[in-house]
């Protein structure tokens, strides 16, 4: 049978499956919902986790100052949301300093897809979340590749009764030009438990519109000589980096929608069978450019440069569409109290569509001559899980876990960017295949009352084939039928002390290992940065090791952890995107990353609270005979220092606020660590950002809040430009 068959019918079987997911006897129920279920796929309660483990609440997620689902992680220490603008197309959550080191799940499922992407994030509904569980340091012994440098699960919520909510909002800018203007949110979810409760069905569904603010500016670059050979054409300016601004390269307007229909079913008093399917898809076009020049010959203002719109066709603008389709069905059956046995599958798939203008043909903002970027990729999740406890003290759990991917990108010319039915020739594509079989033993141990420890071994076997990559326009790079085979062994030792009943210790050692995205090999030339591709690429390898201690107090919480990893021929990326120095990810040598994570929690009083947290990373290349210029720098993106300071007042009904700051010092952009620039477009300048939140909750359900986002209208370069002062108002009604 092809493998396009397979993907269909594995696709076909999750949208036609109709399910269920439950507990069956009320102990159990009461241990999953107290359960972090992120961190073994079969759960483990959090003082089981052997390392750093954070877990955000429902409360902390509505009444937060959140704008997108990655904000209600943004101030956890060793977590940093990259090029962290308004609405991020691709929200890459990195921690510890490791890039797409990180394994994103949705309720159990795996997000990421072998381009590394996670443009899912941005679809999902924020308060279609109830909960989300976040644990650092290296968990490939349980997930394979991805986990290298942590987990991150968003959970969504099942209703135990009738329960509805509609939420709707508005925001806008509140400086000119700066941040997103006529944002319209809307949300709506309804749930019931049916059939003595055995049945629980919840839809929802989320849509998102805004006007979008310009994030980055429209320029040439320092050896682009069309306006120095133009005396006639005045108005624009240079940046720190050589760059002629000419203007700015649009407002995203984009609009969001998110429908998830969940349901779970109660077999008997052993079995429970779920299952969810999903549709979510995110559009943007750019548009309402502003230009800065001015043309001596007409004494009119002009967006032309020698009849060129420099406006489009940069590859940072134009128009995309991405869908995804998510489904996941899933059986439970608990056999005793001492064991249970679970099978799922589960399957998400992209369908993206983008194109841009091409000005060297004539195109221009309005049509013509363009190209594309069509991908269509699948994820495919098959996996059995047994757990069972002996000799009372000690816990056995153990899986066999099957991977398919799929993944195409091509590239065609386009007679008109803005009609996507014009689509020509293929002129440049890459894709594969990959199957991945794996099997983990773990066993949890709880020695003393103070003391437990787990062993886990994981093995994985990855065959990636049917690659291909083609560029006519430099035929001398095809390749055809890539092909490759790895094995990998990943083996992690945990233990957890509990000094006294509110200190506790903690420390881990594991390896980790991630396979190299096509997104790493295959990265194009856009706009004045220059890219080389490397489909050579091999897998990074991780040692991975942490200490730390908590105390959880009646009124103070505080945690400090040291963690070190030593990365073996690791993925990052070389270069500063210039013609001479191209950025390229490359596998250097070796690798170092060291850091401290602090954080703290002091009750003021019973609704009042102040959290803190500081995170230092050094990462560090140590060795590279390739590009020896690299030894001893800091890694490219990752910032040495990061901070964050909130003040809560959360009470049940009534008055509630939340004022978040967060604070970064700028950082290097390239691995020749050159010095930030400030006001220039690719750099990380100093970040500071104020936002708060204001409501007030009724006891009929009823919550009417006002936020503001960054407050003091700090808009520095997060490599992209960072939205302005804006505003935005809401209004939520529960029925439960």
């Amino acid at each position: 049978m092809k493998d396009s068959h397979i993907s269909l019918i594995m696709r076909i079987i999750v949208l036609c499956a109709f399910a269920h997911m439950a507990m069956c006897a009320k102990e159990q129920r009461k241990h999953l919902r107290d359960s972090v279920s992120t961190f073994s796929t079969l759960e483990s309660d959090v003082a089981h986790i052997h390392g750093n483990v954070s877990v955000v609440g429902a409360k902390d997620i509505q009444q937060s100052p959140n704008t997108k689902l990655t904000d209600t992680i943004k101030s956890l220490s060793g977590v940093r949301i990259q090029n962290d603008v308004g609405f991020n197309p691709r929200p890459n959550i990195m921690i510890r300093g490791i890039n797409h080191g990180t394994l994103i799940m949705l309720d159990g499922v795996i997000l990421s897809d072998l381009e590394g992407e996670n443009r899912i994030l941005n679809q999902l509904s924020l308060y279609d979340v109830q909960r989300v569980e976040v644990a650092r340091g290296s968990f490939s012994s349980l997930y394979g590749a991805g986990a290298i440098g942590g987990v991150v699960q968003f959970i969504t919520a099942m209703p135990k009764g009738f329960e509805s909510q509609v939420l709707a909002g508005y925001g806008d800018e509140l400086v000119r030009d700066s941040a997103d203007t006529n944002l319209f949110r809307f949300y709506a979810s309804v749930g019931d438990a049916l059939l003595q409760g055995r049945l629980r069905l919840k839809l929802s569904g989320g849509y998102t519109q805004s006007g979008g603010y310009a994030s980055f500016p429209a320029y040439l670059s320092p050896t682009d000589s069309s306006l120095v050979n133009n005396p006639n054409l005045s108005g624009y300016y240079t940046d720190k980096a050589g760059n002629h601004i000419i203007g700015t390269g649009g407002k995203r307007a984009y609009q969001t929608y998110d429908v998830r229909l969940k349901a779970e079913y109660d077999i008997g008093d052993s079995g429970l069978l779920s299952a969810m399917a999903s549709v979510s898809n995110h559009t943007y076009d750019f548009g309402h450019f502003k230009s800065y020049l001015y043309d001596s010959t007409t004494q009119r203002p002009t967006h032309l440069i020698n009849g060129k719109d420099y406006f489009v066709g940069s590859g940072l603008g134009g128009m995309g569409d991405y869908t995804h389709i998510l489904g996941s069905l899933s059986y439970t059956h608990t056999m005793g109290a001492d064991s249970l046995l679970k099978a799922s599958f589960s399957s998400l798939t992209l369908l993206s569509l983008w194109q841009d203008a091409n000005r060297d043909l004539g195109g221009d903002r309005y049509g013509g001559a363009g190209s594309t970027q069509d991908i269509d990729s699948t994820s495919n999740y098959l996996d059995v899980l047994f757990r069972t406890r002996f000799l009372e003290r000690h816990t056995l759990s153990t899986a066999a876990q099957f991977r398919y991917y799929t993944y195409t990108q091509n590239q065609r010319h386009m007679a008109n960017w803005r009609d996507w039915h014009t689509r020509l020739d293929s002129f440049r594509g890459f894709g594969q295949r990959a199957f991945v079989a794996s099997g983990y033993v773990q066993i949890d141990s709880k020695w003393y009352e103070n003391l437990s420890s787990n062993f886990g071994v994981r093995y994985d076997y990855w065959h990636n084939y049917g690659g291909y990559f083609f560029n006519h326009e430099s035929p001398t790079q095809n390749r055809d039928n890539i092909e490759s085979n790895t094995s990998i062994l990943s083996p992690k030792l945990g233990i957890s002390w509990r000094i006294a009943s509110d200190w506790l210790l903690k420390s881990s050692l594991g390896t980790g290992f991630r396979m190299p995205t096509l997104r790493d090999m295959y990265q194009f030339t856009h706009a004045s940065n220059v890219w080389a591709i490397n489909p050579d690429l091999t897998q990074e390898r991780a040692l991975s090791f942490e200490i730390g201690s908590e105390y959880r107090g009646e009124w103070l919480g505080v945690s400090a952890y040291y963690f070190h990893t030593e990365l073996w021929d690791m993925i990052y990326r070389a270069g500063s995107g210039t013609q001479t120095h191209p950025w390229q990810y490359v596998n250097a040598g070796l690798g170092r990353i060291q850091g401290i994570e602090l954080e703290g929690k002091l009750a003021l009083s019973e609704n009042l609270s102040l959290e803190a947290s500081y995170s230092f990373t050094n990462a560090r290349i140590l060795q590279n005979s390739a590009m020896p210029y690299t030894e001893g720098k800091q890694l490219a993106g990752v910032p040495r220092h990061m901070s964050s300071l909130t003040l809560k007042y959360l009470p049940t009904i009534g008055f509630y606020g939340v004022a978040w700051a967060y604070y970064a010092p700028a950082f290097f952009s390239d691995d020749r660590n050159s010095p930030p620039l400030s006001n220039t477009y690719g750099y990380y300048e100093s970040q500071f950002s104020l936002n708060a939140k204001v409501g007030y909750v009724w006891r009929n359900g009823i919550d009417i809040s006002l936020s503001g986002y960054n407050l003091t209208n700090n808009r520095y370069y997060d490599f992209y430009r960072v939205a302005g002062a804006s505003v935005y108002a809401q209004i939520v009604y529960k029925l439960q």
